[in-house]
């Protein structure tokens, strides 16, 4: 099963917050709601809402010019996506992704496998050494992360024959009313020039609230509000009516 910060994370980046890290094995800390802000390159802007709930996310937002919500329920690995001025709804299952060594970086990926190689100190931080295989149809890519044990956050990946990422913690800022960690993200790959992104990281929420990449995408949490939130938040209204999509 899917960790409750992935599921976070997934829905997160549906409303257009980037993940902050590749793995984080903390679950979100916290129950809270946030407006959630993406601009583009050309200053192009798409706003939507999340409520983090316990164990249960809803996020909303507009697509083709009507309101679009998805509750993602963690526990039955169900996800709802509710079109309200249909009063209608679509019910997905998000599969059995139960596979993967708990507490590595395979959690939750199926295909996956994982190998403890021990502990190792990057930019003076303990981390968990672990050599990553995924398969996929193309055949399997190998890397080794380096998952730093205080916050859980990747501090460095090495792709086998191929880019080298690595975050590093660069100070601690307030951002829209919030003591945060600000990281600055290098990927380096041969005969290219390094690229660069920073990411504003929040303790309590154990989530990045801003993200800046280097094509100029801005992806932020704003009017975050800490706080149990009300269980009808994450239900499907009564009247709304199930599709069953056609199968192919």
């Amino acid at each position: 099963m899917l960790s409750f910060h992935h599921v976070v994370c997934a829905a997160i980046a549906v409303t257009s917050l980037a993940t902050f890290s590749v793995h984080a094995a903390s679950p979100a800390a916290v129950q809270f709601s946030a407006d959630t802000y993406q601009t583009g390159p050309k200053q192009t802007q798409r706003i939507g809402r999340i409520f983090v709930g316990k164990n249960r996310i809803r996020s909303e937002m507009q697509q083709n010019g009507q309101t679009v919500v998805n509750i993602i329920d963690s526990d039955n690995q169900i996800t709802w996506v509710l079109y309200p001025q249909q009063q209608s709804y679509i019910e997905y299952s998000m599969g059995d992704a139960g596979s993967g060594l708990k507490g590595s970086p395979c959690e939750g990926i199926p295909g996956s496998e994982c190998k403890n190689l021990g502990e190792e100190k990057i930019q003076e931080r303990s981390a968990t050494k672990w050599e990553v295989t995924v398969k996929t149809q193309g055949g399997a890519m190998r890397s080794t992360q380096w998952i730093g044990k205080q916050r859980s956050i990747l501090l460095r990946q090495e792709i086998q024959g191929g880019p080298v990422m690595e975050q590093r913690m660069l100070a601690i800022e307030q951002l829209n009313g919030r003591q945060v960690e600000k990281w600055e993200m290098t990927l380096t790959q041969a005969n290219q020039p390094p690229q660069h992104s920073a990411r504003w990281f929040d303790p309590e929420l154990n989530l990045a609230i801003r993200e800046v990449n280097a094509g100029g995408f801005v992806r932020e949490l704003r009017n975050i509000v800490v706080g149990t939130q009300a269980p009808d938040l994450f239900n499907i209204p009564a009247h709304f009516k199930k599709i069953v999509p056609q199968k192919k």
